[in-house]
């Protein structure tokens, strides 16, 4: 379950408690980020910008790393301008107006016998196909601002965004690097909450309940509470112990997670 380290440093932190707990009602346990995300970028290119570095903290969407997006940038621009400029439609529809104008005075002037049928049909002709070159340009226009969210879509894969607030605790890119798609650029810690990992005999799976409250005492010697999450519903064969997952708050992100700590089963908070 732990490393040999991480059991004598729970057997230290035992040793050092001014009311030693009875052995069978401490636990063994693990401080842990709640979540860890090694993030990459969703394209490849050279690395132009790297705003953070080890230790630093995030908030969810901060931009981590930027990669050289020149090229993005000028289609975003171009798909903006297409978006912006509704030329095509204001001049399309300005000749079908004109067009159906024609084939209204063409209509009057064919009922007084001034000019052929023939020559006021081709002029409705003309007005119906002046107004689809309309439909036409509004459809392009349409098509320009599905062009612009492909653009901007392809602008931010070159962006490495924070999956959620935390701790960076790695970084494996400097500028000007060239970035493959290969591997994490940037490793993200979740420390607030962290989680608290224990297993547990059997026996004792019908003394913990989901929302439990739990002390747990730390390396450094602090005692605070923790709340039961998850209580594994399979035992592990090989040993007949479950496992536990609890919460402990870390607001301030000053409780170091992978120190180990132990359980106080004697009582709950």
């Amino acid at each position: 379950m732990f490393t040999f380290a991480q059991r004598a440093a729970c057997g230290l932190a035992l040793a050092v408690l001014p009311h030693p707990v009875p052995a069978q009602d401490v636990a063994e346990c693990l401080v842990q980020a709640s979540d860890i995300a090694r993030v990459g970028a969703a394209s490849r290119g050279v690395v132009a910008r790297v705003l953070v570095d080890r230790a630093d903290r995030v908030a969810r969407d901060d931009i981590l790393v930027e990669l050289e997006a020149s090229e993005e940038d000028t289609q975003v621009d171009l798909a903006r301008l297409r978006v912006g400029s509704d030329i095509a439609v204001r001049l399309a529809r300005a000749r079908a107006e004109t067009a159906e104008l024609d084939a209204e005075r063409l209509s009057a002037l064919v009922g007084r016998k001034l000019v052929p049928l023939a020559e006021q049909e081709a002029a409705a002709l003309e007005a119906r196909a002046a107004r689809l070159e309309e439909e036409e340009a509004m459809f392009q226009l349409q098509v320009a601002e599905v062009q612009l969210a492909a653009a901007l879509a392809a602008r931010e894969r070159k962006r490495v965004r924070a999956p959620f607030d935390g701790v960076v605790t790695d970084r494996t890119v400097s500028v000007g690097e060239l970035y493959n798609e290969q591997g994490p650029i940037v490793t993200v810690a979740r420390i607030d909450p962290l989680h608290v990992e224990t297993y547990l005999p059997a026996a004792r799976r019908a003394e913990l309940s989901r929302g439990q409250t739990v002390p747990v005492t730390l390396e450094t010697g602090d005692t605070l509470t923790a709340t039961v999450q998850v209580i594994d519903p399979v035992l592990d064969a090989a040993t007949g112990t479950f496992g536990v997952q609890l919460d402990l708050p870390n607001p301030e992100g000053t409780i170091l997670a992978g120190q180990s700590c132990f359980l106080d089963l004697a009582r709950d908070d």
